[in-house]
């Protein structure tokens, strides 16, 4: 197969309980992240961060809305309660550069509307007396509230960047255009609260090349020397360096490291406007080492509702299926098989069994392509309707493995594509998922595992609750169509 064609040969498994997925890139920096450098507290981390202020801002006005305003009940704190979780998934707490609240105005009034018309419709629904005009009115001005407390915060942190009492020590890694016009406009405007020390490249270029504080500090393998020497609490890539080099891929995986964002080549990769940030006319997207405590905690709760609900439902036909299984060659209708998981852990992942079967070095090392003619009749049909998947609700249900996720790899070829692809690993930052965007974007079987890793980590990077909805929405209606995984 021709993905698997590669001069670097897979690496022996010596690690029963993980797998490395870290590929072997930017060796010196590497290194010097993992040994010499200091983990760096930043001051985003040790203060009041704006995702924090926010959140305090609109617990503020819950408060007060709730002293003042005398027919408030319970399905208007049940209104802000989704209003809070909604914003959280929506990435509406984050900390941002470019503080316009308009900009953010679509998406939270949206957002805010549909939490309270669920947290009013519902109760009157199941017979909960409720005067709904006072209700309506006490929900707008809640919103009305939350809105002007996040326009009070964000005025005020522009105050506090524009006059210097926040400013962060900052380093561009790379020279390219952006990163020159970035500088720039860092200088220029103290609002983004960024403060430039300088930048790493190889190649140096001149001085009158970029305004702002365009200083030389090294080259890109002296990254974990100059974070720690100059107090560095954000990095900025530019896109294309941090590729050549893995660079990314190299810092998801260093321990205490500062906060860093990417510019991107294009609007177009910088993913939903709604979320995304900007330094003047140029996009910017943080980058993610996972996902928040908060985030975890929604699409945790998401899976265990949902998995327990699949279980119930669907047991009858899970049943009937393992009957089917077993009557027709006798053997037992669960296919067991290690995969790997969240940070490089082994798991044991269950599916119906729809091949006949062969010895554990075959599974383990065969692309699906390769075993088609061992699959029978039963295990054709539940193959094209996904139904040999159902089994996997347990694995969602212990903890191994989330509804929409990047696939789970065997560890055989997680060692081969780790080696070919520098961001291979960055997919195991979060739980792996019963279906994922690469695969309802057609990248299922014998497909570019580029694609794959470019698919999930856009999944990962862009992650709110809705995106999940539509991948599994969409992955219903592709239930009947080719299969692979």
């Amino acid at each position: 197969m021709n993905l698997l064609q590669t001069k670097n040969p897979a690496r022996k498994a010596g690690d029963t309980h993980s797998v490395n997925t870290r590929a072997d890139v930017t060796p010196t920096v590497f290194s010097a992240m993992e040994a010499g450098a200091k983990p760096v507290r930043s001051r985003l981390a040790r203060q009041l961060t704006l995702g924090r202020q926010l959140f305090f801002g609109d617990a503020l006005v819950a408060l007060a809305f709730a002293i003042w305003w005398q027919q408030w009940t319970w399905p208007l704190l049940l209104g802000w309660t989704l209003i809070v979780a909604s914003h959280a998934s929506a990435g509406l707490y984050r900390p941002r550069l470019h503080l316009a609240l308009l900009d953010q105005a679509p998406q939270l009034l949206s957002h805010s509307f549909i939490a309270v018309t669920v947290a009013l419709t519902v109760p009157a629904l199941l017979g909960v007396p409720l005067e709904l005009r006072r209700h309506a009115a006490g929900g707008a001005l809640l919103i009305g509230g939350m809105l002007a407390a996040r326009g009070i915060i964000f005025a005020a942190v522009r105050v506090g960047r524009i006059s210097g009492a926040v400013a962060h020590p900052t380093l561009m890694i790379g020279n390219g255009p952006r990163a020159r016009k970035v500088v720039g406009v860092l200088a220029r405007h103290r609002s983004y609260g960024l403060s430039v020390t300088g930048y790493l490249a190889d190649v140096a270029t001149e001085a009158g090349e970029a305004g702002g504080d365009w200083n030389h500090l090294g080259s890109l393998d002296d990254l974990a020397a100059v974070v720690r020497e100059r107090g560095i609490e954000i990095l900025v890539f530019d896109e294309t360096t941090s590729h050549q080099r893995g660079l990314l891929e190299a810092y998801r995986a260093w321990a205490g490291a500062p906060s860093a964002f990417v510019l991107p080549q294009s609007w177009e990769a910088s993913g939903a406007a709604g979320t995304d940030d900007r330094i003047g006319g140029v996009p910017i997207v943080r980058v993610r080492r996972g996902w928040s405590l908060g985030q975890r905690l929604g699409k945790r709760l998401f899976d265990l509702t949902m998995a327990l609900f699949g279980l119930v439902v669907l047991f009858p036909l899970m049943a009937v299926v393992a009957v089917l299984i077993m009557a027709e060659d006798g053997h037992s209708p669960l296919f067991k098989q290690v995969r790997v998981g969240r940070d490089g852990k082994l798991f044991t992942m269950y599916k119906f069994r729809s091949m006949r079967p062969a010895s554990a070095t075959t599974t383990d090392t065969a692309w699906s392509a390769e075993s088609t003619a061992r699959i029978g009749r039963i295990g054709r049909f539940i193959r094209a309707t996904s139904i040999d998947e159902l089994p996997q609700l347990f694995n969602i249900v212990h903890g191994d493995m989330t509804f929409v996720g990047p696939r789970p790899e065997r560890p055989y070829y997680v060692r081969q594509f780790s080696a070919m692809f520098p961001e291979y690993g960055s997919r195991h930052r979060v739980t792996v998922g019963l279906t994922g965007l690469a695969q309802v974007s057609g990248l299922r079987g014998d497909t570019s595992i580029d694609d794959r890793i470019f698919h999930d980590n856009y999944y990962i990077d862009h992650w709110n609750l809705w995106l999940d909805i539509k991948v599994l929405i969409w992955t219903v209606g592709q239930a009947f169509g080719a299969r692979g995984s």
